[in-house]
């Protein structure tokens, strides 16, 4: 997704305004969905990390004539060393995710103009990207790039084809006062005569806590332009998952937008919110002053000093 001009990245993650230069209010779908807990990652980071040490060795055993000199140099560098190891999976992260940020901006600039970027075009979003953020710095080959996009361009051109949707808004952030909350869609679409939040993930699957995000968006109170205007939300059907994966062709995904998973979101917008430092009190000086200040937490002593 393209950077939304109301947001920016702040210590708690991505948070929104309401108009240009205006103060930071609230956080963003995907900062408010990230709350939820990611245990099953940790094996994960695990694994990128041992994959790295094993490329290091690998690479030792290659350059035998360097091994010594690079042995001796990590050895005196132990913690700069277990950095670029610690460092694999979120490396591997943002690489992908600059690449799903040129695909989206890519399809955005399809739906803006009606017709297929060209490869000068793409070359063009790639290069803002690189300037702007420090992206593709691993990429060795252009064409490459190109190529890979290319195939998840191919799969968003077959889903245009199939499905003929009729693109209402494009990157249309949006807000939800009465929770707190703003985000911004990649589309919503006209199909048939139905309104759907769309996005286009390019991500190895579609994850169910997508659906956390759509129903967000599905239950947004108003729209908000780049200049603050804020207009009506159309009543969305629902939302759905535009899956371009790497070996190609699309999937249409439809998530499930109901109370349930509004509920979850809610809960995890008040998790957002939560300032755990705040919850440990100042240090009892004795029994009374102990149980007066659990009192004074639990609103039992309102106004008693």
């Amino acid at each position: 997704m393209t950077t939304p001009s109301l947001s920016a990245d702040t210590p708690r993650g991505r948070m929104y305004r309401l108009e240009p230069d205006g103060p930071l209010m609230f956080p963003s779908i995907t900062t408010v969905a990230g709350m939820r807990a990611k245990d099953h990652l940790q094996g994960w980071y695990a694994t990128m990390a041992s994959k790295r040490a094993l490329e290091m060795y690998s690479w030792l055993d290659r350059n035998p004539a360097r091994a010594a000199a690079e042995i001796s140099r990590v050895t005196r560098d132990k913690w700069g060393s277990q950095k670029r190891i610690a460092a694999a999976a979120e490396e591997y992260t943002r690489t992908a995710a600059d690449f799903g940020t040129l695909v989206h901006a890519a399809c955005e600039l399809w739906g803006r103009s009606g017709s297929r970027p060209s490869e000068s075009e793409i070359e063009g979003l790639a290069d803002g990207m690189r300037s702007a953020q420090g992206a593709f710095a691993t990429e060795k080959s252009p064409q490459a790039l190109q190529q890979r996009v290319a195939v998840r361009l191919d799969g968003y051109g077959a889903f245009l084809d199939d499905y003929q949707p009729e693109f209402v808004e494009i990157e249309q952030t949006v807000v939800n006062r009465t929770v707190g909350y703003a985000g911004t869609t990649d589309a919503i679409v006209r199909i048939g005569n139905t309104l759907l939040s769309a996005d286009i993930k390019t991500s190895k699957k579609v994850r169910g806590d997508y659906a956390l995000q759509g129903v967000a968006v599905v239950r947004a109170e108003e729209l908000v332009d780049d200049d603050g205007t804020l207009r009506e939300m159309p009543e969305l059907t629902g939302a759905f998952i535009i899956h371009l994966p790497e070996a190609g062709g699309y999937r249409a995904v439809p998530l499930r937008t109901g109370d349930a998973e509004f509920e979850v979101f809610r809960a995890l917008r008040a998790a957002w919110s939560f300032e755990p430092d705040e919850c440990a009190l100042p240090e009892a000086s004795s029994s009374k002053d102990l149980l007066l200040s659990l009192l004074r937490a639990k609103g039992g002593l309102d106004g008693i000093a």
